[in-house]
C-alpha cells in the first residue's frame, strides 16, 4: 500500500511538472506559429470554395470575361517572387505552402479567363486566347475609374445645371464657370449659347426643368449620386450670393423631388393641382389634354388631378396656368390619400 501511494504521488508530480513546462513554453511566438500552421488549412478551404464556384461555370463566356487576366498574371508573378523569398531567404515552409495555394488559384483563374473552355466555332491556340483576353481587357481597363469620377448620365446633369442657372433668364459668370468646371472634369462639351438655342421656348422653363430632373431620377441613379446632384444644385443657386425668386421657387420643388427619391418615401407631403370642370366642354378638354388623369370626387364635383408636387408655391404656379385658360383650378393637400373614382360619366 505504501509502495502504491508513493508511485501515485510520483506519477502526479511528473504530470504537473510536464504541464508547467508546457505552459512555460506557451509563449506568444509559439501561439502565433501554431495559428499560422492552421491558417494554411483555412487558405486551402477558402481557395477551394472560390475555385469551385467559378470552375462549375468555366464554359460560360460572361464568367471567363469577368476574370482579369492581367491582374491574375501580376498575382502569379507576385506569388512566385514571394515563394522564392520565403524558401531561399526566410526558409519559411508555412508561407511557401500558403503562397503556393494562391499561385494555384491564379493559374486556374488565368486559364479560365482565356476562354479555354468556352464553346466556339473557331479553335484558337492557348497563346491566341491569352492575346484575345488581354486585348478585351485593354478596352475595359478604365471602366471603373470612369465610374468613380464620372456620374451616371453626366450629360443630363450638365443639362439640368444649365437649366437651373438659366431659370431667371440670366447666366451669371460664376454659375457658368461652375458648370464649365464640371463639364471639363467629365470631358463633356458645354456651350451655353448652343444649349439656349436648342431649348423649346414655347415650353415653360420651370416645367421643363422639373421634367428633366424627374427623367434623371427615373433612370434610377445611385442615391449617393442623387444626393450629390442636390448639393451641386444648391451650390449653383447660392454661388452668386443672391437667390432670385425664380430660383427659390424651383429649388423648393426640386429639393423635395430629390429628397423623396433618396429617402424612398411614397407617402411624403404633397400638393395636388386639381381642375374642377364647370361645363361639359371642360371635361372633354381635360380628357384630351391629359387622357390618363385620375379623377376624384370633391366638394365642387368631379376633379381631375393634374399632378402632385412637393412645394405649395410650385403647385400654385401650375394652378395659375390653368386658371389663365378659364379652368377652375385648386390646390389640394394629400389628395392621394383618397381613392380615385372610375367609370363615372361627367
Amino acid at each position: 500500500l505504501v509502495f502504491f501511494e508513493s508511485f501515485l504521488y510520483l506519477n502526479l508530480k511528473n504530470k504537473n511538472t510536464m504541464n508547467l513546462e508546457f505552459l512555460n513554453n506557451l509563449t506568444f511566438p509559439a501561439v502565433l506559429e501554431f495559428l499560422m500552421t492552421i491558417s494554411v488549412a483555412f487558405t486551402s478551404i477558402q481557395v477551394y470554395l472560390q475555385i469551385n464556384k467559378i470552375w462549375k461555370r468555366k464554359q460560360e463566356k460572361e464568367v471567363a470575361e469577368s476574370q482579369s487576366i492581367s491582374g491574375l498574371i501580376l498575382m502569379g508573378f507576385t506569388c512566385i517572387l514571394s515563394i522564392t523569398y520565403y524558401s531561399v531567404v526566410q526558409n519559411d515552409i508555412i508561407s511557401v505552402v500558403d503562397t503556393s495555394i494562391y499561385l494555384f488559384q491564379a493559374l486556374t483563374f488565368g486559364l479560365i479567363s482565356t476562354g479555354l473552355w468556352v464553346k466556339s466555332d473557331v479553335k484558337l491556340s492557348i497563346w491566341a486566347l491569352i492575346k484575345k483576353a488581354i486585348k478585351l481587357e485593354r478596352k475595359e481597363a478604365d471602366y471603373l475609374i470612369k465610374k468613380f469620377f464620372k456620374p451616371t448620365n453626366a450629360e443630363i446633369i450638365i443639362n439640368i445645371l444649365h437649366q437651373l442657372a438659366m431659370i431667371d433668364d440670366y447666366l451669371d459668370p460664376k454659375e457658368k464657370e461652375l458648370i464649365e468646371a464640371f463639364a471639363q472634369e467629365w470631358k463633356i462639351e458645354y456651350d451655353s449659347d448652343k444649349m439656349k438655342k436648342n431649348e423649346d421656348e414655347s415650353e415653360n422653363s420651370f416645367i421643363r426643368l422639373r421634367n428633366s430632373v424627374s427623367e434623371y431620377l427615373e433612370s434610377e441613379p445611385q442615391k449617393e449620386q442623387a444626393a450629390q446632384l442636390r448639393d451641386m444644385m444648391d451650390t449653383l443657386i447660392n454661388i452668386d450670393d443672391s437667390v432670385s425668386p425664380e430660383e427659390e421657387l424651383i429649388n423648393s420643388e426640386l429639393m423635395g423631388l430629390i429628397d423623396n427619391y433618396i429617402k424612398g418615401e411614397n407617402e411624403s407631403k404633397s400638393f395636388d393641382v386639381l381642375v374642377v370642370p364647370q361645363r361639359n366642354e371642360h371635361h372633354e378638354f381635360i380628357q384630351q389634354l391629359l387622357p390618363n388623369a385620375k379623377r376624384y370626387e370633391v366638394a365642387g364635383g368631379i376633379a381631375y388631378s393634374i399632378g402632385s408636387f412637393y412645394s405649395m408655391k410650385y403647385a400654385e404656379m401650375i394652378c395659375n396656368q390653368y386658371r389663365e385658360v378659364n379652368l377652375f383650378t385648386i390646390v389640394h393637400s394629400d389628395i392621394n390619400k383618397e381613392k380615385p373614382i372610375e367609370n363615372i360619366e361627367p
